[in-house]
């Protein structure tokens, strides 16, 4: 009985290390801002492509032009990250979050579970930050991204003059260098979309200058087999690191130290 124990224990180890890389959409929010007490709006953001998303708006009791806007990882919902939006909002930062198509309450999107990343999530990170500009007349942002949205928080962010910070919690690099280091690690072949533009790689975006960023902060576990602290060590446009050594994965980055994790994300952001 004791080895059997043993042996389960040891392939939850193993399987907490592994990073789960595909998309997985989920359209309802097991949660909602109001079930911890927060204040907040619903608004539709529409995109330029016709996609309308669905999003929370969160300020802070003090007034402030810092706004700090959410990219998911793929997996699940925004509903998934309101503990960190409640970091964010002590730090001093108004929040904004969104789905995804395909994802929450956003528009239909049909999610191929086998493709890595769709060039419209592009589109509606850039919708949220054109609606931040119309809606609240806000020049200055700044991007956090988890996973996927890490790589596209890095992505539009290099591209557009008005972002300062950008925080990415365990950012992907290049479209095929995850597609090679995939097939290697879980031995899956994943759909590469032809329409990404390049310039939106972090691997390229940051090819040209980008001298409206302040900063960029990248978080990962050590132990992470997709991205680790080896393959950080490659992305030369960092100016922060903060490697959280007993996190099993980059899923569980935020969860192992929370009160650590958001001190380095306030020190980065008030450097």
């Amino acid at each position: 009985m004791k080895k059997h124990v043993v042996a389960l224990l040891m392939l939850a180890a193993l399987f907490s290390s592994i990073t789960v890389v595909a998309l997985n959409p989920s359209r309802e929010y097991k949660i909602k801002p109001e079930k911890y007490g927060m204040v907040y709006k619903e608004e539709k953001v529409p995109t330029k492509d016709g996609a309308t998303l669905n999003a929370w708006f969160f300020e802070t009791s003090k007034k402030t032009t810092n706004w700090m806007v959410i990219s998911g990882s793929g997996d699940g919902n925004m509903a998934d990250n309101i503990e960190i939006v409640g970091q964010f909002l002590s730090a001093g930062w108004n929040v904004a979050m969104y789905d995804y198509r395909g994802y929450g309450a956003s528009s239909d999107f049909t999610i191929d579970l086998e493709t890595y990343i769709y060039p419209q999530f592009l589109s509606d990170l850039n919708g949220m930050l054109d609606y931040l500009r119309k809606s609240r007349a806000i020049t200055k942002f700044d991007l956090y991204g988890l996973n996927i949205g890490a790589g596209i928080s890095l992505g539009v962010g290099a591209n557009r003059k008005e972002t300062r910070y950008i925080i990415a919690d365990g950012p992907w690099n290049g479209l095929e260098i995850m597609k090679k280091k995939i097939k290697e690690k879980q031995g899956k072949e994943v759909i590469i979309p032809f329409g990404y533009d390049k310039n939106f790689e972090p691997i390229y975006a940051f090819e040209k200058p980008t001298p409206h960023i302040k900063g960029i902060l990248l978080i990962v576990s050590p132990k992470d087999e997709m991205i680790n602290s080896n393959d950080v060590k490659q992305m030369k446009f960092a100016t922060s690191t903060y490697t959280v050594a007993a996190s099993p994965s980059n899923a569980e980055n935020f969860a192992t130290d929370k009160n650590i994790y958001f001190e380095k994300i306030a020190k980065f952001l008030n450097q």
